[in-house]
């Protein structure tokens, strides 16, 4: 099925988990649902074989609170931090410092130094979760993302689409997903896309980036955003109060709550690329169990279906992926 990304299981076989750990997560903001979900996962996770664990709110990085995170967890003397979407880029420091404390650090959902399109060669994280077999780094799950939206496009007009992209500029993730996006509507000669910017401080006028595309584009009938973060910021709302609304598709990110309420409701926003983001953090706790036995870390499993009016779509409540992870990761680690 277009836009779909097989999903595999967690790792069998784990080695023993270590005694009595503190772990500190950084959260990228427990006011995005997103970032709150992959982080109260990873507490669940760590508290399932008996850490203790407390999250620390990074805020969106509001006044530096990444690193500020980063370091409270230092101060406060903990076995490991784990961090969800930050990019090294934005701790670089701080995990220099975390490594000077003998301090392992463990990165989900974000990227090292050395990936990415600000990449420096340079590793800083202990080590990074491995999402799958066929997607070694988050860089490559995040293209795969990035191209599946572009094969619904394709999909669903029949390969003729005049489209509108939404680039979050200035993000590794941002650029992943659009390039992934671009190769996949490649090779689609009856489809012409045009890609408008956003950066974290354009992000609130993202309703006004898309309503004035959709103005100088009146042939535009499908939105293609990268993150439903960004649909709630107002690329929904600028569908939905079009006055061509019945003829455009918008195409969002991870199927976070409030949007696939959107998408049963019909307003604003057609569909999604489901992402297990709770699973994300049970596999960061995994690959640091893995880190503190000195063994590299094991392909989770991660997949991502589209999800729309026809497929894939839960009746209420949130995205769920169609394995049961989190018994697969307990049998592992001997729960």
């Amino acid at each position: 099925m277009a836009g779909t990304g097989a999903y595999g299981r967690p790792p069998a076989k784990a080695p023993a988990v270590a005694g009595a750990k503190k772990v500190w997560i950084v959260s990228c903001g427990q006011s995005a649902i997103g970032c709150q979900t992959g982080a109260e996962a990873a507490k669940k996770a760590a508290e399932a074989v008996g850490w203790s664990a407390q999250i620390c709110d990074g805020k969106l990085n509001a006044g530096g609170a990444f690193a500020g995170c980063v370091r409270q967890g230092i101060a406060a003397r903990v076995n490991a931090i784990v961090t969800e979407a930050i990019d090294c880029v934005a701790v670089k420091e701080p995990l220099g410092e975390a490594r000077a404390a003998k301090i392992t650090t463990i990165n989900f959902w974000g990227f090292d130094c050395d990936t990415g399109e600000s990449a420096t060669g340079e590793k800083l994280f202990t080590e990074s979760v491995v999402p799958s077999e066929k997607y070694r780094t988050n860089e490559a799950y995040q293209q795969a993302i990035g191209a599946a939206r572009a094969e619904w496009v394709k999909a669903r007009s029949g390969g003729a689409a005049n489209v509108i992209e939404l680039h979050f500029t200035g993000t590794n993730i941002g650029a992943a997903l659009h390039e992934g996006f671009q190769l996949g509507m490649k090779g689609c000669a009856s489809c012409e896309v045009e890609t408008v910017e956003v950066t974290h401080q354009s992000f609130g006028n993202t309703r006004q980036i898309i309503e004035s595309a959709l103005l100088k584009n009146p042939q535009a009938n499908w939105v293609a955003v990268p993150l439903d973060s960004l649909v709630l910021a107002g690329a929904g709302q600028a569908v939905a109060g079009s006055p061509r609304r019945a003829d455009v598709k918008l195409i969002g990110g991870e199927g976070l709550p409030p949007n696939l309420g959107l998408i049963r409701q019909n307003q604003g926003q057609s569909a999604a690329i489901g992402q297990p983001i709770d699973w994300y953090g049970w596999a960061a706790i995994d690959t640091l169990i893995r880190a503190f036995a000195g063994e590299p870390p094991a392909p989770s499993g991660l997949g991502f279906q589209i999800i729309d009016s026809e497929v894939n779509l839960p009746g209420s409540g949130p995205y769920r992926a169609p394995v049961d992870f989190m018994s697969a990761y307990r049998r592992a680690w001997g729960l």
